[in-house]
């Protein structure tokens, strides 16, 4: 990049060239995503501990690499963002600069600040946003880091930058927040800003006409690299050569008029056996560890934290977790909420917690683990707990429960999660509108999972949510409506009867109730539901009982088929938007079966969901 004249601490707009290359652009991207982790977590690290030249190190090759990056593709604004910080932990690796707070601050804003560039070019590069010059505010965080290299405030470098004011450096404690504020404040020349875009000018709009290759960032698509472990890649090639080994058996056996069934049966068996190793390979190859996941509430922790004036660390545990790709990315919206209302709500202020009998310092635990065929994630927190009192008040206002009601733990979730719901006095800009648990609800039942919670008063929540390994796959119990098989997530699935073994009551206002030794359960026929014709008499069939979100209902089908493992397929545009529906499976014989989702069935408006009756 050469030397960086004074003249460059100005703002530099960024551009995105016609002819870039967009494999160079995605390399760059999914390079710069590495990095931008690298950084947040090294920098939460550093606060920990100032004088870990380890981390200083790794973050100084961190922007760096940055830097050689960008400035490969001419994005000079970032280049030279990058430059400064590089130049500013330079001084740190060489102990002309103690670490301090105010270091901090700079370096996760200057840090943000790239995610902002990194995030515009790929909006811009996938098509998701027109082609325009970005102009994000660089200036005043290269001006703090030339401040604080010299020393007196002037940008002009100097051969020889004199001892900058000392600065009581981070305390290394197990506090991965920090509060306070540093004994010395430099004073930015510029103030920082949120990004801005401007619209192109009209010789831009003219220059950005379509060209032969356009339509490559055109494709409404995000870009994504994924990383896999170079034996797992020998391993899927290995079983693809065994396979086509299988398969020629098969197909020579089939062919071969002296073949015999013994061997036809033996090598359709190691052709099968092959298809579940190749299947498993591939399934293992979209699991990846959700330490990326929960050290994004790392960084979060520590922003609130610092606003409301508290002190809080956060212990992860389970990092090396594997999951499925799709499960972690959209698990990160609801963790953020819960971690944040344990911020927000739970963890009470240093002084509370000192009288209460507390440590000054809250804490959150983040677990993650295999269970039983399923991955348990837990958010625990050491806080004042669930304020039963205010919302069972809230509830009986709303209507939701009786008055004198005693909820228990699971019932009180029920609440929390309506949308809407808010025990908090004040509004702020974190909370108090009644949006982000009902959020959680919705994101974890779109994952197939369920959430718990178990609270004491005074000493903690915790929540624990159970999701299934994989998006792709599913236990399922298939029955026959009609001439249609349906396909029921087993997890899902409670008991299953013969319709005559529980009397079946009628009633006008909830329609037909199923008792269940000493519970009314809602009844539901398949076949007048999806208006199927079925020779199955009434009183003959199969009842199935299903749960989802604490609710449950009861089903009526002609018959069980029986139980397997089932590949999810996307439906079309046709059956997308019956809500009874989540998708569909190709079975045994070569038929498709539907699977049906017991969130949607046991919220049907003709259902009774809140009836539960003790005979």
């Amino acid at each position: 990049m050469g030397n960086h004249s004074d003249e460059q601490i100005g703002e530099i707009p960024l551009e995105l060239k016609a002819d870039l290359d967009p494999e160079l652009v995605e390399e760059f991207l999914s390079d710069a995503r590495e990095q931008l982790h690298n950084i947040e977590q090294g920098t939460l690290a550093l606060e920990k501990d100032a004088t870990d030249h380890e981390v200083i190190h790794s973050l100084f090759r961190a922007f760096h690499t940055f830097k050689g990056n960008a400035g490969f593709l001419d994005f000079a604004a970032i280049s030279q963002l990058a430059h400064a910080l590089e130049s500013l932990l330079d001084g740190a690796r060489e102990n002309r600069l103690q670490i301090n707070s105010v270091i901090i601050e700079i370096i996760l804003k200057s840090r943000d600040t790239l995610q902002k560039f990194v995030d515009e070019i790929e909006a811009q590069i996938t098509g998701k946003k027109p082609r325009v010059i970005v102009n994000i505010p660089t200036a005043a965080l290269k001006v703090a880091t030339k401040f604080i290299l010299n020393g007196d405030g002037h940008a002009a470098a100097k051969p020889h930058p004199p001892e900058p004011a000392k600065a009581a450096p981070v305390e290394a404690k197990p506090v991965p927040v920090e509060t306070k504020p540093a004994a010395v404040e430099p004073k930015p020349a510029a103030r920082i800003e949120e990004p801005k875009i401007i619209a192109p000018s009209p010789q831009l709009m003219k220059s950005e006409q379509p060209v032969a290759h356009k339509s490559t960032y055109q494709t409404g698509t995000a870009l994504h690299a994924v990383k896999v472990a170079t034996s797992k890649l020998d391993s899927l090639v290995d079983l693809a050569g065994e396979l086509l080994i299988a398969q020629s058996l098969v197909v020579q056996n089939v062919n071969s008029p002296t073949a015999n069934r013994h061997s036809l049966a033996r090598n359709l068996d190691q052709l099968s056996r092959i298809s579940k190793e190749l299947q498993r390979m591939a399934m293992s190859m979209r699991m990846v560890p959700i330490r990326a996941t929960f050290h994004k509430m790392e960084r979060l922790v520590r922003d609130i934290a610092a606003q409301q004036q508290k002190h809080v660390r956060v212990i992860l545990e389970g990092e090396e977790t594997e999951v499925d790709r799709t499960i972690a990315e959209k698990l990160a919206d609801p963790l953020m909420h819960m971690v944040r209302n344990a911020v927000d709500h739970a963890i009470e202020l240093p002084d509370k917690r000192a009288t209460a009998g507390k440590h000054p310092t809250g804490t959150i635990h983040l677990r993650a683990y295999h269970k039983s065929g399923t991955i348990i994630i837990e958010v625990e927190d050491d806080g004042n707990g669930i304020n039963r009192e205010r919302i069972i008040e809230k509830a009986t206002k709303n209507g939701w429960m009786r008055p004198g009601a005693e909820p228990d733990d699971r019932e009180l979730l029920h609440y929390i999660l309506q949308p809407g719901f808010s025990t908090a006095a004040v509004v702020t800009s974190l909370s108090g509108r009644g949006v982000g648990m009902d959020v959680v609800q919705k994101n974890i039942a779109q994952l197939r999972g369920k959430i718990d919670i178990k609270s004491a008063p005074g000493r903690g929540t915790t929540f624990t949510m159970r999701l299934p390994l994989t998006l792709a796959l599913i236990d399922g119990l298939i029955i026959r409506v009609g001439g249609q098989r349906y396909i029921i997530p087993t997890a899902s699935v409670r008991e299953s009867f013969h319709p005559k073994s529980c009397p079946i009551t009628a009633l006008p206002e909830t329609g037909e109730l199923v008792q269940i030794r000493k519970e009314l359960i809602p009844l539901l026929r398949l076949r007048d539901h999806f208006g199927l014709k079925s020779p199955i008499e009434d009183g003959v069939g199969i009842m199935v009982v299903i749960e989802s979100d604490g609710k449950k209902r009861c089903l009526l089908a002609d018959e069980l088929v029986g139980k397997q493992e089932v590949v999810i397929k996307n439906l079309g545009e046709v059956l997308k938007t019956d809500p009874m529906v989540s998708g569909g499976a190709i079975l045994g014989d070569g038929c498709v079966g539907l699977i049906l989702d017991p969130g949607a069935l046991v919220h049907l408006e003709s259902a009774s969901n809140d009836l539960k009756l003790a005979i």
